[in-house]
Parts: structure tokens; sequence; C-alpha cells
């Protein structure tokens, strides 16, 4: 019987064909939710099916032709550079970090002081002579031209690394290298921020430094310090271990220094040299708030706040011990791990021990991990280990995740995957037969 006001729709045998797939798939999906391990997803993958997929899609990309390889990870940077150039054309100083570059770099060329005020301009006089062809341009068109000169940059060194690394995988290892580092990468590319062209550079350093390319080295080095002062970290740290490396950087970091006179006002070069120091030594090295993704910024998120003398002697127990798991690690056969190795150390020591890290700043070290996932899904298919390193990878990235992820994270999670990276590696190091590679490593045999 019908009810009033309702209206009965005709009968179809189609309906009632419908009815019984509607059953049949109510079936399944209750059938499936009791059977943990028949568990199906969506696009109808058997969970317990994951790691031989994952295992099938290393093995698949290990034979992709190298050149495709190579055409699609140069693909991934150019619609990077694309919608980071225009995001920027169009609105070149929202969400930008170069508002102090610009006025650094006019105050540079009016002789005006580059150090005014506590938390502003904390970079060499160098870094405002470098920027100033972005800032004589229009901002439209400087502004964009910066962040592709930071996203082929960054570009350029993970390629160079790949080639070096596996020759024969370079392409592959370059496509995965960079979709891993995206994660990490994409808020200073849109920023402008001098973090992504500092990580390539380093990368680049470690490579002519196993090279033995030492002039190469000390310039890439020197060009490194006038990006950013932390930069005299691995300076002192491969100048102590390369001795052959000491007479080059004196070299290159006197021209550095020394290019600077090229202003029209040399007593007005030697004071912003004078104030830089006093910066430097002073506001620069006591930030405040708790803004900062270093070690004590992530205690502070557990509650854990230390005084200044102790946080200092923390820090300089960690540069000794920093400097003295690299000097073990020269023990490494090969040059190319063991440059790596010590750029890595030095790498960690300045996310976790640098007063000033950024969030953004960890792109120096992702673009290491990005490197040791392509390496131990494509050279060693130790297919466990690389689902670590993507973890890791996409870790670094958290502000990409949404608002919650972000705001539960910020300033922890980032220190912590390097705090748990740097053990690893001191474990590594230390427990590795003279000679091996603590990363990096050939192939397993098993």
């Amino acid at each position: 019987m019908i009810k009033s006001g309702t209206l009965a729709s005709p009968w179809h045998p189609a309906d009632e064909l419908k009815s019984h797939r509607l059953e049949a798939d109510a079936t399944q999906t209750v059938a499936a939710l009791a059977l943990p391990p028949q568990f199906v997803f969506a696009a109808g993958v058997n969970i317990a099916k994951i790691p031989e997929l994952w295992k099938s899609l290393w093995n698949w990309l290990a034979v992709w032709p190298d050149i495709q390889a190579f055409r699609a990870a140069l693909a991934i940077w150019a619609l990077v550079g694309v919608i980071v150039f225009t995001l920027v054309a169009i609105d070149p100083m929202g969400r930008s970090a170069t508002k102090e570059y610009n006025n650094a770099s006019e105050n540079w060329q009016q002789g005006t002081s580059l150090y005014k005020g506590k938390n502003k301009y904390l970079y060499l006089p160098q870094w405002a002579m470098l920027y100033t062809p972005f800032n004589v341009l229009p901002r439209h068109v400087g502004e964009p031209l910066w962040r592709l000169v930071c996203i082929g940059t960054l570009a350029c060194a993970i390629w160079t690394a790949a080639r070096h690394l596996a020759p024969q995988k370079s392409g592959a290892l370059f496509l995965i290298a960079s979709a891993l580092i995206l994660p990490s990468a994409l808020a200073s590319a849109r920023n402008g921020q001098v973090n992504m062209p500092l990580a390539g550079f380093y990368l680049l350093a470690a490579i002519a430094l196993a090279r033995e390319r030492w002039h190469l080295t000390a310039i890439l080095l020197a060009v490194t310090l006038a990006l950013k002062p932390i930069s005299i970290v691995p300076i002192l740290l491969c100048g102590a271990l390369y001795p052959r490396l000491i007479l080059p950087l004196i070299v290159w970091l006197a021209v550095m220094f020394g290019a600077a006179y090229l202003h029209p006002n040399p007593q007005f070069v030697t004071g912003q040299y004078q104030a830089f120091f006093d910066k430097l030594t002073n506001s620069a090295a006591k930030p405040s708030g708790h803004t900062w993704s270093d070690y004590a910024g992530m205690l502070k998120c557990f509650g854990l706040t230390l005084p200044d003398q102790i946080s200092f002697l923390i820090r300089a127990a960690a540069a000794v011990l920093t400097f003295g798991l690299c000097f073990l690690a020269l023990r490494t056969k090969d040059a190319l791990p063991r440059a790596l190795t010590i750029m890595l150390f030095a790498v960690i020591y300045l996310m976790l021990f640098n007063p000033r890290t950024e969030t953004n700043s960890y792109v120096i070290l992702g673009i290491f991990i990005a490197l040791l996932a392509a390496w131990e899904g494509l050279v060693r298919k130790n297919h466990a280990a690389v689902a670590i390193w993507v973890f890791l990878a996409l870790t670094l990235g958290n502000e990409n995740y949404g608002g919650y992820i972000y705001r539960s994270t910020n300033l922890w999670l980032k220190p912590l995957v390097a705090l748990a990276l740097g053990v690893w590696l001191a474990g590594r190091v230390l427990k590795l037969p003279r000679g091996e590679s603590p990363i990096f490593s050939p192939a397993s045999n098993s």
C-alpha cells in the first residue's frame, strides 16, 4: 500500500539488478572489514601486497630508461619554476623573505649602514653586493628571477651528485631525489630565502672536495659564507680535515672579503665589517622568542628551557663531538662517501646547534636525505630502508600538510629528525670496519 503524500515509481528490471549489485558490494565490504589481511583499498589494492608493490615500484624505476627519467626530472623542476615564477611575478613581496636583501642592497649602493635594528640584516656585506642585480630590476622581474636562481642551483647540485654517485642510473637518481626534496624546498622557493642555493653549494663543495679540486672547493665554500655566515662551520671543518685545502681557502676567502672594497668608500666598508662583527657577537648570537627550530627550540616545545650558559656548553661540546666523528670518517676508503659524510655532519650540526635555525632551513638537510633515499632504492635495493628515508623526506615538509599538522609539529619535529639522523650516522661511523662507507655504500650482495 502506498502512503498518502507519496508517489510510486514504476518498477523496472534494471532497478532490481542494481539492488542486487548494491547488496553484493555491501557483502564484499563487510567481508573485507572482517578480514584485516584481506583489507581492500578503494583502488583495489590488497594491504598484504603493499611491500611487494613497493618493491616492484623501485624495480621498475631501476630499469626505467635513464634519459626518460632525466627528462621527467627536468619536467618537475620546470613546472615548479613556472609556478613559483608566476606567483612571485604577480605578488613579488607577498610571503617574501627578501625585503631585508633589497634594503641591504640599496643601503650598500648608497653608502649607509646595513646593520640597523636587532634582528634584520644578519649577513656579510658580500650578500648585499650579490643581490644587487636582482634589486636593481623591477620587483616583478628581479624577485621571480631570484627564485629561479634558487631552484636552478638546487636542481643542478642534485644532478651533479647523481652523475657522480651512480653514473649508470643518474637520471633515475636525479628524478627521485628531485621529487623527494620538494616537500622541504617549496617554502624557501616561494619566499626567496638563501637556503636552497646554500644547500646546493654545500653539496657541490662536498663533491669538489672528494675530487680533490681544492680551489673549486674553496671558491664554493667562500660563496656559501657570502650567502650565510653559518657557513664558517663547514669551512673550518673541511679546512681542519683536509690540510691541502687550507691555502686555497685563505686565498679565496681573502678575495671574497677584499671584493667589498670595490665600493668607492673603503672606510665605509671597514665600518660595515665592524658593525657586522658587533651584531654577530651580540644580538645575532642571542636570539629571543620561541621561533627557532634548533635543539633548544625543540626542548622548549616540551617545556624545558636551558640557561644560556648551559646551552652554550652543549653547543660547544657538540662542535667537539662533530669534529671527532668527522675525523673518524676520514677512515672511509671511498672519497665521495667520505666527503659527503663530513658535510652531512656539518649540516646536522648547523640544524641542531645554530641558535637561529628556521624551519625552512631544513632543505639543507633534505637534499642529503633525498639522495640517500634514491640511493637505497636504486643502488642498494634496500626497500625497507628506503621507506624510512622517504618518510623522513616527507617529514621535513610538514609545513605543506595543513595548518593543524604544521602547528602541532612546528619547531620540534624537524630537529628531532636531525637528532635521530645524527645519532644514526654517528653509530655508523663508530661501528663500521675501517674503510667502509657510512653512507652511499655499495650495493649489498645479500
